[in-house]
């Protein structure tokens, strides 16, 4: 589905530079935000989170397809986690450690897989598009609340799960 997804169009959407204003405010803003672990390790399994709406296997697959992609650009752009570079301004920013946080921030893996899923199972279960919408959301805001992701790696995110979607939606 997802094998001749071109990333090349996002390498353009740099984000912002480690050592700016834009990172400095997006690390405050992520300082304002409660840590509610629960809601973070809810949300921390893509798969279950979308299995307590619908059982599809789809969700698997296009998890699995997707990764190379997120690590692809992972790799490209290799921002560090906010709480490394909460360092450089001098500020201790506590997070929630997770496995899932392996990699570099930028963009949102979480985002782009559950805007990604909710997507396509949107067209399967139209009946659940609320629900659906919710759970990806709920995915991508809780790496957030984890102080894991900056709000710009989630807005890449979600822009990408969107696009890879509508290329599957496509072929």
């Amino acid at each position: 589905m997802l094998d001749d997804f071109n990333i090349d169009k996002f390498k353009s959407k740099k984000p912002p530079k480690d050592n700016s204003l834009k990172t400095l405010s997006e690390i405050k803003k992520l300082q304002k935000k409660t840590i509610d672990k629960d809601f973070v390790e809810e949300n921390d399994n893509i798969k279950d989170r979308f299995y307590k709406i619908v059982k599809d296997e789809n969700i698997k697959t296009l998890i699995n397809e997707s990764i190379p992609h997120i690590e692809k650009l992972k790799k490209y752009f290799n921002r560090p986690r906010p709480k490394d570079l909460a360092k450089n301004f001098g500020i201790k920013l506590e997070n929630i450690n997770l496995k899932s946080m392996k990699t570099s921030s930028y963009p949102s893996g979480h985002a782009v897989q559950g805007y990604l899923i909710a997507d396509q199972l949107k067209q399967k279960y139209p009946e659940k598009s609320k629900d659906l919408d919710k759970v990806a959301d709920d995915i991508s805001n809780s790496r957030e609340i984890a102080r894991a992701h900056y709000k710009s790696d989630s807005k890449l995110g979600k822009i990408i799960g969107l696009e890879m979607s509508k290329h599957v939606k496509e072929q």
